[in-house]
């Protein structure tokens, strides 16, 4: 017996479990879990190789983070985590174009570092806004700035909390782009393929422009703000950040 599975653009690894379980396809988690984390018998994946190469591999939440292509797959109902993991896998083997890989060497990034880009993209914006978020990512990264990105925190806490709390920007991970400068650890989620392209190719206007920031101008639209200027970043804050503690509260986060 088979059934159809569909993995949604920036779930989780836990977010793919969870629905893999609840198809019936696994009784419990565990087994699908520890292989993500750990990528065991997935390893022959040239991807999968060079992400168990990068520095803390070990710290990461789970190696195959950003490694699932969200897609619709149909699988047999008695499948393993294995053979699920291959035939996800199988997908993002297929999206990582030749083209693709020549145009992140081009710009100076492994795979691994445009999938972990990428997940930030699909978490922070909607496709629209895609390109113009990679362009102040980027932007930020050659000025050696701190990406500041607050999807990086909601992947460490678990929790979408719009109004950060300073214990939340403090907490310790090398996730956290709060903290540390550059990248974090590894992907986030499980980016889309337009997540991926923006991720190759921001917008250009916004890089020549020097677009440095961008904030949330409405939680339930998606809609950003975006400025070149911390000056601009903090007066749009002081505009939308009562529509963000709105938003937490209506959703019961305090």
């Amino acid at each position: 017996m088979t059934t159809v599975i569909t993995v949604i653009p920036g779930w989780t690894v836990q977010d793919i479990a969870a629905m893999l379980k609840d198809k019936g396809v696994f009784k419990d988690t565990d087994a699908f879990l520890a292989l993500c984390k750990s990528g065991e018998g997935v390893s022959g994946y040239y991807f999968v190789e060079d992400a168990l190469k990068t520095a803390h591999v070990a710290d990461r939440k789970y190696l195959l983070e950003g490694y699932l292509a969200p897609n619709t797959y149909e699988i047999y109902t008695n499948a393993t985590p294995a053979e699920i993991l291959k035939k996800l896998l199988d997908q993002t083997d297929a999206v990582l174009t030749p083209e693709w890989q020549e145009r992140a060497s081009e710009i100076g990034l492994t795979v691994d570092q445009v999938l972990t880009l990428a997940s930030l993209i699909e978490k922070e914006a909607k496709t629209p806004d895609f390109a113009r978020v990679s362009a102040v990512f980027h932007n930020r990264l050659s000025e050696g700035m701190k990406l500041g990105s607050d999807v990086t925190i909601h992947y460490i806490t678990g929790e979408r909390r719009m109004a950060l709390r300073d214990s939340d920007l403090a907490v310790q991970s090398p996730y956290n782009t709060y903290l540390y400068a550059g990248l974090p650890l590894g992907p986030i989620c499980n980016p889309s393929s337009a997540a991926i392209q923006a991720a190759l190719y921001p917008d250009e206007t916004f890089i020549a422009e020097k677009y440095r920031y961008f904030c949330s101008k409405d939680p339930n639209t998606g809609e950003l703000a975006f400025s070149k200027t911390l000056e601009e970043h903090n007066a749009a804050v002081a505009i939308y950040a009562p529509l963000w503690k709105k938003f937490d509260e209506e959703r019961g986060i305090q």
